[in-house]
Order: C-alpha cells, then structure tokens, then sequence
C-alpha cells in the first residue's frame, strides 16, 4: 500500500517508517527537515519518499495529496480537531485515516484499570483535544464518511532518548544515581504512577491495524505496557536490578521541589497528574497483539544504550 506518515522522524515515525518499508509498503515520509530520525541507518530508511514541510504546508498541498493517492494516513501529530479536519478536507474518503491520541484523555480516572469505554475527562487541554478529536472522529466513521482508528499510547519511550525516569522526569541523572546506589527523593509516599509504552510495541499495534482494517475501522485502542508501575516499585526495582538496597527519601511536594528544581518537579507534576492506570486488553484480544515491552524492559533497555 502507499502509505503517508506524518511526524515521520520523532518518537513513534523513527520505529513506524522503517517497519513499514519492512512489510513492503511505500512509505512517504512528511517532516520538517530539521532533525534525523532516532537510530537513524540509512539502509532501513532505503526507499523512503520524503517531503520536506511543516504539517500545515503539507496539508495546504492538495495536489500533492492526488497525486500519492495514499491508502492509508498515519498521522502523528495532531493536536487539534481543525488540524484533522484541513488533513481529511484533501483526503479520498476511502483513506484509511489512523489517529495517535493519549491516554491523557483519561485522566480523572473514575475506576482501575481503565478501558476504553472510561468516560473522556480529562482536565488540560492536551488531553481534552485529543478525546474531542476521537469523538469526531468515529462519529465520521459511524456516518460512513470516513475510515478512522485512534490508538491513544502511554508514556511513548525507546531507547534512543531519555524515557520518563522512576521520579515521573526526564533528568537522566535519576538514572545514573540509581544505578551507582546513590540517594532518590520521591514525592509524597512514592504510589503515583506511571504508565509507558515502547515505540515498538506501538509500531506492531498501527501495522496490526492496518492490516486488518475490517477489524480497526471504527476502533479507539489504548495501547500501554502490559501494567502500570508506581513511582516506588520502579525505583526500588531498579536499586535492585544493579545490586543496590533501596535509598529513597520520601518528601512532601513542597520538599521535594525544592530539591530537584522547578523545571523537573512541573515535569513530575504533569506526569503524575495525567496517566492513568490502563489495561491493553481491548488491543491484544481484537488485534491478536503481543506486548514485548513491559515499563521496566523499556528502562533497562534505555540505559544499556547510555
């Protein structure tokens, strides 16, 4: 099939592209020139069309869009319900349109673990533009008007950058002190937690449904590792993993805070605030997927690459 992405160098297009010219598709990849792909080998991108543009003069481009007459969309960054909209205004109807969401729109969690029939409540606007955009689009595929599948991910990580560390950051430090037995503060008790998936899972879920659109059309899909972890299993995991007793200190949020600066601490409060605990039971039964990487496989695999 052809195959368009869009965001095709950042976190989930470095592992989507390459697998997709794997399966055999022809694969155009929309990118704003700036940056490599993660993990980037010229050998794996062979083939790859690319388009150099941002993603409004992408879909400003009509002609462009008739002439690659793709079979399927995958569109990783969109943020807002006008952004679909501008896409899908030059898109065939017969387009398979694939969403990447959050989890986030789940937010204000109302049961555990939550599924993807939990009501979409969530309080920032992150989370609540990506729901809104999901309700629009399945109410377009219920109509008959379009073919979408949303697939809303954890915490999206691989081992080309710094996932979300066991204090709820991105301080890489957290990683190195853990792993020399050095002292950790943790907010609060330590129970807030944390729900990732890795990019390569979250590839094999948009290939599963692209393969079987008769089975995705019409579907959201949370995808997450196999179980959430709280901030205190993962670290005291870790300490152990390299042969180290647990040395957390445990502190009010005011305390800690003040300890590890204001940028990580609003990084941690976002994070601890907006993930849910989730099940991928939905993705795995009509899918047939199986999830290789569970939360602590994505951290360890992270820092035998640093």
């Amino acid at each position: 099939m052809k195959i368009i992405v869009i965001g095709a160098t950042g976190h989930i297009g470095s592992y989507l592209v390459p697998a997709l010219l794997r399966e055999g598709h022809t694969v155009y990849a929309v990118a704003r020139g700036n940056k490599q792909a993660y993990g980037y080998q010229e050998d794996e991108w062979a083939g790859v069309h690319w388009i150099y543009a941002t993603r409004d003069e992408f879909c400003a481009d009509t002609r462009r869009l008739e002439e690659i007459a793709p079979d399927v969309v995958c569109d990783l960054i969109s943020y807002h319900i006008q952004e679909v909209d501008d896409l899908l205004a030059s898109l065939d109807p017969r387009v398979h349109y694939i969403q990447i969401g959050s989890i986030w729109t789940y937010e204000n969690k109302l049961y555990l673990p939550v599924d993807e029939q939990h009501p979409k409540n969530a309080r920032g606007n992150y989370g609540k533009n990506k729901g809104l955009i999901e309700d629009y689009l399945l109410d377009l595929t219920n109509k008959g008007l379009r073919r979408c599948t949303i697939v809303h991910p954890g915490h999206i990580s691989g081992k080309w950058w710094v996932p979300i560390n066991p204090q709820g950051n991105l301080n890489p430090r957290v990683y190195s002190d853990i792993k020399e037995g050095r002292e950790i503060v943790l907010p609060h008790l330590g129970m807030e937690t944390l729900h990732h998936i890795h990019s390569g899972d979250l590839t094999a879920i948009i290939i599963a449904s692209i393969r079987q659109p008769d089975v995705s059309v019409g579907e959201a899909y949370i995808a997450a590792a196999p179980s959430a972890m709280t901030l205190r299993a993962m670290t005291e995991e870790m300490y152990v993993h390299f042969g180290h007793e647990p040395k957390i200190r445990y502190a009010s949020w005011e305390e800690f805070a003040s300890i590890v600066g204001e940028t990580d601490a609003r990084v941690t409060l976002d994070h601890i605030s907006h993930s849910p605990v989730c099940t991928p039971e939905k993705v795995q039964k009509q899918l047939g997927i199986h999830l290789k990487y569970s939360i602590m496989d994505i951290l360890y695999e992270y820092m035998e690459t640093t």
